[in-house]
């Protein structure tokens, strides 16, 4: 499963420190076919980093929701992963 760390060209943005913790917060799923080979929704974060001015933090991860969506599905090949957008 990839996640693509992207911002749009036109953002001069600073990648957030492990102690920031910036105000906004956007999660978003990605879904994957092929046990996680094949993106089927967008895997970019780029169009969650538009409202955000100054500084950002991303993270990727495989949370208890996405264990039971694979548990669910991942006998039809679907599989899910979890980012998190926070910007200031």
């Amino acid at each position: 499963m990839t996640i693509v760390y992207e911002a749009p060209t036109d953002k001069n943005l600073k990648i957030a420190t492990q102690v920031d913790e910036p105000p906004v917060k956007m999660k978003k799923k990605v879904w994957y076919a092929l046990w996680g080979l094949v993106p089927i929704s967008s895997n970019s974060t780029a169009e969650m980093v538009g409202p955000c001015k100054e500084v950002v933090k991303a993270r990727s991860y495989y949370g208890i929701d996405d264990y039971f969506i694979s548990c669910l599905l991942g006998s039809c090949s679907i599989m899910t992963m979890s980012v998190e957008i926070q910007c200031k």
